[in-house]
């Protein structure tokens, strides 16, 4: 009875589903803002804008994708979901970035948005979303974010072993890298290799969500879940 009444309400939760990530995306921009002002630690930085990248993301695929106007006009849609795409990939490039800034800037950036390390990101994610678009898939996309998932996995296991004060951030979600790279091994192989499973898909989209619930989660820890 659940199931179906998913299903035949499936189009209403995806907007809820949409708006749901954009608010925690929102608290974790906010959060990791201020936790950078207090520290000055600049990964903090590049992290949060992976989370504004995929705030932007989750908007455009299923808040702009669900108007009906843009629906019903297969250009207009084509366009948001080559949008979600590069969002969606720049946010996962911020994000590794966020593990391995100290080791490729000589200095510090005085914008994180706008430098070359960023721009490399654009049109990198610019390139992908455009080879999708081209050959009608999302193969790379997906295959694009689970390499980066898996390397981001090596990394912050390897500093959750070190137990290194350094990198108490990293250390607090390793579990969550995990269940981001499980969350796109799913979605890449319910995509292309498994047969399209109703089920499967709800578990797909609640295991994405718990994704973000969980860095939320950390976030709060990290700060103590202060307001100021």
């Amino acid at each position: 009875m659940l199931l179906d009444w998913i299903l035949a309400n499936k189009e209403i939760l995806k907007i809820f589903y949409g708006l749901l990530i954009c608010f925690i995306c929102a608290l974790i921009v906010i959060k990791t803002d201020r936790l950078f002002k207090i520290s000055d630690y600049q990964g903090l930085r590049y992290f949060r804008n992976s989370f504004f990248f995929y705030g932007v993301a989750f908007f455009t695929r299923f808040i702009l994708g669900a108007i009906p106007t843009i629906k019903e006009n297969s250009i207009c849609f084509i366009n948001v979901y080559f949008l979600f795409e590069f969002f969606m990939i720049v946010a996962g490039l911020f994000l590794l970035y966020s593990f391995i800034w100290k080791f490729i800037e000589k200095e510090k950036n005085h914008h994180s948005f706008f430098n070359v390390v960023a721009t490399v990101f654009y049109v990198v994610a610019f390139l992908i979303a455009s080879l999708n678009f081209l050959l009608n898939t999302s193969i790379f996309m997906y295959l694009s974010q689970v390499i980066l998932f898996l390397l981001m996995g090596l990394i912050s296991y390897k500093n959750f072993k070190a137990g290194s004060d350094s990198y108490r951030f990293l250390k607090y979600y390793f579990i969550v890298i995990v269940l981001g790279l499980i969350a796109w091994i799913l979605n890449a192989s319910l995509e292309y290799f498994l047969e399209w499973n109703k089920i499967v898909q709800i578990g797909v989209y609640g295991l994405t969500g718990l994704f973000f619930v969980f860095f939320i989660y950390v976030i709060t820890k990290i700060t103590g879940g202060r307001n100021d």
